[in-house]
């Protein structure tokens, strides 16, 4: 009973040993002698047997398959054995000797499992040796375990503490420690004793643990956790678990803990940081933040002072920096791939680091020399890594192990624990040693906050936010600084200690430009010239995100109201003044008139802003807060810039690049002159603070300063500072004053406007709306504003804009959609205010509120590359979008809620363009077949005619006058638009000349509106007249549609007969009666109208050698009265569309046949001359849309394409040699000397080529044969038998493939194309357990490491959505891991990284349930031939009750002893059912 002297003693004539039971007192008869006797009944074999306790004496007591189907467990008393069988649900007796006397004790149980007899027979009394001769527990610290040798007892200890020598008292604890992050729980394994048992902490709520350190001091355990964003810590025992770092961390991959100085470093690949603080998390600050792609492993040297860390981004990459950050250096940056692991060994300052991608563990020197290999065989995919002593410690994904190897030579190589899934971290650690000292150790080095020690001395920092004082040791929180941009950072710059210049550290700045700042929430906004962008920030670096995304061109110069809580900018490139609320929303357009902006400056308090125009006669201007009363202040100036407000003086600073001075003036323009006027070479930026102007000059790269009010005692305050854009002074005092809208924003619901002082209204400030928004005149004092209702929409590549015209307003906005991409189409919906738009990249269908809210990402839609959306129009009434599909030429209908509708045309041309008249009923589309056409029909497809015949070039774009009936259309290759009625009759030009590619139409008002995508402009024109045209945009670029919006009333919804007001009960689509009065019920191509006349339904079902009518009463006509030249059907369906042509023929469009051959010959084949349409000439490169454009315009940066298909540019990166020109018939009728040589060359060269092929393929077959054997199942692993093996009729316990081997023999062909399927692989056709050692109940081992990858991600689990392999169906059939709880999934990693790397080892094939990331088509694997041998002797946790249902012989396939569940019984918490499932293949 303590564990020794273990050995077998049945190993013949056993199999599944299900029961187990002792008799203690076991008699053949009264007389006979006692003896101890074991019973173990046998599931597989159905048999109950006894035997001594040494295993002799075997006898059988029942061994009948109808006397135990299927028993389970076993117990005794007296002369009764009892035993429970799961076949017959019942629990049985009967004479333990003999095995007669069988009787039913119990039955009708759903699962019996365990059974015994509760009886002081049972537990018989006896000497107890631990309390013998008046020893207490042995003399035992621990346990006391009994033994059958004398003494019979052994003192014990707990799992992983060690027994002293004294053979009884237990060592105080483990003192060698591996600590494990494993997803979902941390585990301590003692390295004290030699079993490596590992313990899991009692911590709730761990999601996605990845890196894990120890504090031996505190001793406390350190982990990230990647899901919630956090670092924790919690005590050896699990107690006292807190999170000390909870904001601003987005993916910590590393952490260290520095427990000399008390401070803990860690990594972040999703903000590219290294950050240090307080081990209580608290004094945080930013080390590094530059040059940072994606750190992962960091590790501290804090005796020596330094600290390393490992990136894997592009190129990767080991650093070294002192520990303050400072003196940062490359020490490897040469053959590296997946830089995982990473470690010191702080004696000898050897840096070690393992290597997911190269396979390799490597050492080096802290100065980068004496590199050296140290493990270069297989290591599927490491990822942990540490170091403790003599040895190296690792984790591996694909295998799931921990492994070490001897540190010095790389030998010696052990496994330490084996198939546990879902490591990540490790770390090892002596528990109870503490080393080394520096001066951060006596009283944290006299800082105040945080002391760093580098190698050479310690040093005082301060948390970002505060500043170093003289005395270098104490931090306090400044009262005054500089910001300034300079490119890529923000910096501040101390005013009170020596000008400390830090950086904030803020991500994914490109070009910083202009800046403010809000002193309430302490924010710094930036724009971002480069990005486009408007960005804003607290002061410390966190919770960035960008306010103004779109809608920017050239943005120069920003300020924020901080009384109103607003924010105003400039831009040069729109020549507008713009605000909006401070978090981006409610934006309108103050000023776009006759104006160049550049520098602004706001006053608040007065209600005035002020900026500087670099017209042809610059000057300086003021206006209102809301952009009213406009006035020039002060003209005779040049190009003024960096304009700054002294609030107390009441004076106005400006810098002159042309006069190159700096003047003031007071705030109406008067008391001028000169503050600073020599050495100005080229002033940027400037601020006023105190009694001091501050300035940055780029000649000089200086930043100065000097009193305001003279220009004396000037003062250089830093030096060397290239391009510094703008600064200012963040204090109180720069944003002082307040007006009313500072209380409850005035009670506006968007915008409130404070009025200037000298305002002589009785208000002190009005409330306005977004741009085109108006205010509701109410009772409640006009503070609520309404969405416009008739408008303008346009689209470019990536954005939408809304356009109203002849208004005081500004014309366009842009709406504030995000992710657009490619817009080809766009649409919109009144009733819901949805934008939808067509993805021209997802060739799907998307849709916003036009607010910018709610974007449906799961998109509108979108089924898989199935459909191409060409362009689309909406019914108002019936709540449908009619769209385009260019992939199958259709013409579909899908209603709003999302449901689709049906086709209601397919295979009948190229539908292309749409327009609607939704109160005529009528459905306007363009055919582009070889003669474009333009047909009308109803709104359900049918009745349809073509109306505009002649003279079409191609026309690209429809619209509807819904008012007076007129259809207008643009005609790219004519250069023109014209207009019609409704049924094609009064044809006319509107336009004839200056139009150069029209793609965009829309009717709006009086005026028709259209795109001119290459001349980049928005023109319109009289709809009727064709007088008045006029350009309303210009400079526009990347156009791609127009439509217009007209505003419905209720009043004329209620008036049409189908609007969805009206309680239409149509099931799919509702058309108009011939007079437009009443309404009527259709359906989509393949359905048909039910009796009701409401309800479409699946038409009738017709035999194979049957036509089905349309008509449901008709039904079907035999097959061969389709196409016969007489209509049977109702409506002649029967003899549309029948073919004339045969296969390998050309349809001419006067319906001739023509061979295929003569198609595009330059010969006139068709009498219409149409097989020779569409062609394009040599030197000609054919568009997508099969235009024509010469071969020397393709991929010259200019779009010549309709389809701009000359410019794509994945096709302008391959070089295509451009089409020679045709020889001339007497060229051709020339032989050249080299044809016959060359035909004999290539046919030669192509039966060697096929001869190669040949042999190689039978070479694969033969060995793939050889590899199975005589058994050509489709799957090819050699597996061992389970240990206790007998020879019989069993099989290897794979996964339920098995039982499907038998039958799904597959040639070496179809094995590799079914494995590259995807989901179509059938069920039985692969099975992956052989490579991870899985199975249903997670109890089988793999003696051989896995194949490798090819690319294995080098980081933790992406998302769940990344399981789309080749295995589709199976995961369900695949048990969750041996993990404790459900493990979520990782993280997406960072988008610049295209494609992103999965990050699990799913690439690695050992993907369970836990891990549901399977390989897709083999993208990460490297083929190779591996026969893998699988062993089932072993599992980290016990065997499920019963062995797994699926483990028959491959000789004699046999029903499973239990139903397959597929899954562990132990993830299912209720027993399964005692017999097979229906589906069993027995």
């Amino acid at each position: 009973m303590d564990g020794q002297k273990r050995h077998v003693i049945i190993k013949d004539n056993i199999y599944w040993p299900n029961g187990l039971a002792i008799d203690y007192d076991y008699r053949t008869s009264a007389t006979a002698p006692k003896q101890t006797r074991i019973f173990w009944a046998d599931a597989k074999l159905s048999f109950i047997h006894s035997c001594r306790d040494d295993g002799t004496d075997r006898k059988v007591v029942i061994d009948t398959k109808e006397a135990l189907p299927h028993p389970f467990a076993l117990t005794l008393l007296g002369s009764k054995l009892y035993w429970t069988d799961w076949s017959t649900r019942s629990i049985h007796s009967c004479n333990k000797i003999t095995g007669q006397d069988i009787q039913l004790v119990h039955d009708n149980i759903y699962s019996p499992m365990d059974i015994h007899v509760y009886s002081q027979q049972r537990q018989p009394r006896a000497v107890n040796p631990c309390e013998h001769n008046s020893l207490k527990n042995g003399g035992c610290s621990h346990l006391c375990l009994m033994s059958p040798t004398t003494p019979f007892y052994k003192c014990a200890c707990s799992t992983g503490v060690r027994l002293l020598k004294d053979g009884k008292t237990c060592a105080k604890g483990a003192s060698k420690l591996l600590l494990l992050a494993r997803r979902t729980d941390i585990r301590r394994i003692s390295l004290d004793t030699p079993d490596y048992t590992d313990v899991v902490l009692q911590i709730d709520n761990i999601k996605q643990a990845i890196a894990i350190d120890y504090d031996p001091v505190d001793k406390l355990v350190y982990w990230t956790d990647d899901e919630v964003r956090a670092i924790r810590r919690a005590s050896l025992s699990g107690l006292g678990d807190e999170v000390v770092v909870r904001t601003e961390i987005d993916h910590p991959d590393g952490v260290a803990i520095d427990w000399i100085a008390r401070n803990m470093y860690w990594t972040d690949t999703g903000t590219d940081r290294i950050e240090v603080a307080r081990l209580n998390g608290t004094s945080r600050k930013v080390l590094i933040n530059e040059h940072l792609d994606e750190p992962r492993a960091i590790v501290i040297d804090p005796i020596h002072g330094y600290m390393y860390w490992t990136d894997w981004g592009k190129l990767p990459k080991i650093e070294v920096a002192y520990m303050d950050g400072t003196q940062r250096h490359t020490i490897v940056n040469t053959s590296l791939g997946w830089p995982n692991g990473l470690a010191v060994d702080i004696k000898s300052e050897v840096v070690y680091w393992a290597d997911a991608k190269e396979d390799k563990i490597e050492m080096v020197n802290r100065d980068g020399t004496g590199r050296k290999v140290l493990v270069s065989s297989p290591i599927p995919h490491i990822f942990g890594f540490s170091v403790l002593d003599d040895h190296i410690y690792w984790t591996d994904w694909q295998s799931r192990s921990i492994e070490r190897v001897d540190r010095k030579t790389g030998g010696n190589r052990t496994f330490i624990i084996d198939q546990l899934p879902d490591l990540m971290g490790l770390k090892a650690v002596n528990v109870y040693r503490v080393e080394g000292t520096n001066p951060c150790a006596n009283n944290n080095g006299d800082c105040s906050h945080l002391c760093l020690y580098r190698p050479i001395g310690h040093i005082c920092t301060c948390p970002t936010g505060l500043e170093l004082i003289a005395d270098g040791k104490t931090c306090i929180i400044p009262e005054a600084f500089i910001l300034f941009s300079r490119h890529a950072d923000i910096h501040r710059l101390s005013l009170e200690t020596n000008y400390n210049d830090n950086i904030i550290p803020l991500r994914g700045i490109r070009e910083a430009s202009a800046l403010s700042f809000d002193i309430v929430e302490n924010r710094v906004y930036w724009m971002d010239t480069n990005l486009k962008i408007i960005s804003r920030a607290f002061m410390n670096g966190s919770a960035i995100e960008t306010v103004i995304p779109h809608g920017l061109e050239f943005p120069e110069s920003i300020c924020v109201d901080w009384v109103a809580r607003n924010i105003y900018w400039t831009d040069t490139g729109t020549n507008r003044i713009e605000m909006a609320r401070m978090d981006g929303s409610s934006r309108r357009v103050l000023i776009w008139k006759d104006l160049e902006p550049r520098s602004l400056a706001l006053d608040p308090a007065h209600g005035h802003i002020y900026w500087s125009s670099w017209d042809q006669n610059p000057k300086i201007e003021r206006a209102s807060l809301g952009g009213t009363g406009r006035k020039v202040m002060i003209s005779r100036v040049g190009r003024t810039i960096g304009l700054a407000i002294d609030y107390e003086d009441r004076k106005l600073y400006w810098a002159d690049l042309d006069s190159k001075v700096i003047e003031v003036a007071d705030l109406t323009g008067k008391q001028r002159q000169h503050v600073v006027r020599d050495s100005l070479t080229h002033p940027r930026g400037l601020t006023q603070y105190g009694e001091f102007i501050y300035w940055s000059d780029w000649d000089r790269k200086v930043i100065e300063k000097a009193n305001k009010s003279s220009g004396l005692n000037r003062t250089t305050i830093k030096r060397r500072l290239d391009n510094v854009m703008d600064l200012l002074v963040y204090h109180a005092s720069r944003q002082s004053g307040w007006n009313s809208c500072g209380k409850d924003n005035g009670g506006c619901q968007h915008l409130c406007i404070a009025h200037a002082r000298e305002d002589k209204s009785n208000y002190t400030h009005h409330c306005e709306c977004p741009t085109h928004y108006k205010i509701i005149r109410d009772t409640k004092g006009n503070k609520t504003c309404a969405a416009p209702e008739s408008f303008m929409l346009f689209s470019q590549k990536t954005l939408i804009s809304r356009m109203v015209v002849d208004t005081e307003e500004s014309p366009n906005v842009v709406l504030p959609l995000s992710n657009l991409r490619n817009l080809k189409a766009i649409e919109y919906d009144q009733e819901q205010r949805h934008i939808y738009w067509i993805d021209g990249k997802s060739k799907s269908i998307k849709r916003s509120f036009d607010n910018g809210t709610k974007v449906n990402s799961g998109t509108f839609l979108y089924n898989g590359g199935a459909h191409q959306p060409y362009d689309m129009v909406i019914n108002p009434y019936m709540r449908h979008l009619y769209w385009t599909c260019s992939k199958n030429n259709s013409i579909n209908v899908t209603s709003l809620d999302g449901t689709f509708i049906g086709v209601i045309r397919i295979g009948k041309g190229k539908p292309r363009s749409l327009a609607i008249h939704p109160e005529k009923g009528y459905l306007f589309w363009t055919n582009m077949v070889g003669s474009p056409k333009i047909e009308r029909s109803a709104l359900d497809g049918k009745s349809d005619i073509v109306i505009i015949s002649s003279d079409l070039g191609k026309p690209t774009s429809l619209a509807v006058d819904r008012d007076i009936g007129l259809l207008c259309w643009t005609d790219i290759d004519h250069q023109r638009i014209e207009c019609s009625d409704l049924a094609g009759a009064n044809r006319r030009g509107l336009v004839h000349s200056k139009v150069h590619a029209p793609i965009g139409l829309a009717i709006f008002g009086q005026y028709l509106y259209w795109i001119d995508k290459q001349q980049s402009l928005i023109e319109r024109i009289d709809k009727i007249m064709g007088e008045g045209r006029k350009r309303i945009q210009s400079r526009v670029r990347n156009l791609t549609d127009l439509m217009a919006v007209k505003y419905i009333t209720a009043e004329a919804m209620l008036l049409h007969a189908c609007s969805k007001d009206n309680n239409i009960q149509c099931s799919h689509i509702c058309i108009l009666t011939r007079d437009g009065r009443n309404a009527q019920c259709s359906c989509p191509i393949n359905m048909a109208l039910s009796k009701d006349g409401l309800t479409c339904t699946a038409p009738p079902t017709c035999a194979s050698n049957q036509f089905m009518c349309s008509n449901e009463e008709f039904g079907c006509i035999p097959i061969s009265w389709q196409c016969d030249g007489q209509k049977d059907c109702p409506k002649g369906e029967d003899e549309v569309n029948c073919p004339k042509c045969r296969p390998g023929q050309f349809k001419c469009d006067n319906e001739e046949c023509v061979p295929n051959s003569n198609r595009c010959d330059g010969k006139k084949n068709c009498r219409d001359n149409s097989d020779e349409k569409d062609c394009c000439l040599r030197d000609e490169f054919k568009c997508l849309d099969f235009t024509c454009v010469e071969w020397h315009r393709r991929c010259d940066n200019q779009i010549d394409c309709p389809d701009d298909s000359d410019e794509d540019p994945r096709m302008c990166k391959s070089p295509i040699v451009p089409p020679q020109i045709s020889p001339t018939p007497e060229e051709s009728k020339s032989p050249r000397p080299n044809d016959e040589r060359y035909t004999v060359g290539i046919v030669v060269g192509f039966v060697i080529v096929v001869l190669i092929v040949i042999g190689v393929v039978i070479y694969a077959c033969k060995k793939r044969r050889r590899l199975r054997g005589t058994d050509e199942h489709s799957i090819v692993y050699v597996t061992h038998k389970p240990s206790s093996y007998i020879s019989g009729p069993s099989t290897p316990p794979l996964t339920a493939s098995s039982r499907c081997a038998r039958t799904s023999r597959t040639t070496c062909f179809s094995e590799t194309s079914r494995a590259s399927e995807g989901s179509a692989m059938p069920l039985c056709q692969y099975d992956r357990n052989h490579v991870t050692g899985q199975s249903s109940s997670n109890s089988s081992v793999i003696n051989y490491i896995p194949p490798e990858t090819l690319n294995p991600p080098p980081s933790p689990v992406t998302d769940r959505s990344v399981y789309a392999g080749f295995d589709g169906g199976y995961r369900g059939t695949y048990s969750s891991s041996n993990s404790p709880s459900t493990v979520r999934s990782y993280r997406h990693y960072k988008p610049r990284h295209i494609p992103p790397p999965p990050t699990t080892p799913c690439s690695t094939d050992v993907c369970e349930e836990s891990e549901p990331y399977p390989p897709s088509k083999n993208k990460y694997y490297k083929p190779r031939d591996y026969v893998n041998e699988v062993n089932y002797d072993s599992d980290p946790y016990p065997p499920p009750p019963t062995p797994r249902s699926h483990y028959f012989s491959a000789e004699e396939p046999s029903c499973p002893p239990s139903p397959s569940t597929e899954r562990s019984f132990f993830i299912n918490p209720f027993p399964p059912p005692p017999s097979p499932e229906p589906t069993s293949e027995c």
